[in-house]
């Protein structure tokens, strides 16, 4: 989903203890434990994009309030391909 001219991204997305039938989206060997949206937007703002924080919770688990970015890649890019990026950066970033 495209808002404000970039990608909605939720930390759900990279949970590796979220099955990929309740959303998650990257394989477990890029999986973290339990990322919120301060440290999907470090991992972006690393990439050299431009983010901004939201609050909310995903549809999918509505009670666990992790909050939710906005990524505005500069060049065009699929949203799989900045989910996929965000996910190996956050991988650099847990070691």
């Amino acid at each position: 989903m495209i808002k404000r001219k970039g990608y909605i991204i939720w930390p759900i997305y990279f949970d590796r203890s979220v099955p990929r039938s309740r959303c998650r989206r990257v394989p477990l060997s890029l999986a973290v434990r339990r990322p919120d949206a301060k440290m999907l937007a470090e991992a972006a703002r690393r990439l050299g994009w431009r983010v901004e924080v939201e609050e909310g919770s995903h549809p999918a688990m509505w009670w666990r309030r992790s909050g939710r970015i906005v990524v505005q890649p500069g060049q065009r890019v699929s949203k799989e391909r900045v989910i996929r990026m965000i996910a190996e950066q956050l991988k650099r970033m847990e070691r």
